[in-house]
C-alpha cells in the first residue's frame, strides 16, 4: 500500500512540477483506487488497526524520503525527530507478543 502511495504521490508531484502532463492524473487516481483492495488482502494477515497504522507510518516515511531525495524538498529541525519517531513506531508495531 505504501508503494502505491509512492507511485501516486510521486506522479502527482511530477504533474504539479509539469514534468508529467496533466493527462497522467487519471493514472494516479487509478493507482490510489487500488488501495482498498490491497487493504482488504492485508487484513488476512493482521487486523485493521495494525494494518492501517503500518500503512500510514510507512507511507509517511517513504513519501517524505521521496520528497527529500528525488524532488529536492527539505525537512528542517524537529520534523526529522517526527520522522525518527515514526520509524520507531513502525518497529514497535512490527514486534508481536506471540
Amino acid at each position: 500500500m505504501a508503494l502505491v502511495d509512492i507511485l501516486m504521490m510521486g506522479s502527482v508531484k511530477m504533474i504539479h512540477n509539469k514534468t508529467l502532463p496533466y493527462s497522467f492524473l487519471p493514472m494516479s487516481l487509478g493507482l490510489y483506487a487500488l488501495e482498498p483492495l490491497i487493504f482488504l488482502k492485508a487484513m488476512n494477515y493482521e487486523g485493521m488497526v495494525v494494518t492501517n497504522l503500518v500503512w500510514n507510518l510507512m507511507s509517511n516515511v517513504i513519501v517524505t524520503l521521496q520528497g527529500v531525495l528525488i524532488f529536492g524538498e527539505s525537512v528542517q529541525g524537529l520534523r526529522w525527530l517526527g520522522i525518527l519517531m515514526s520509524i520507531f513506531s513502525l518497529s514497535l508495531l512490527a514486534y508481536t507478543d506471540s
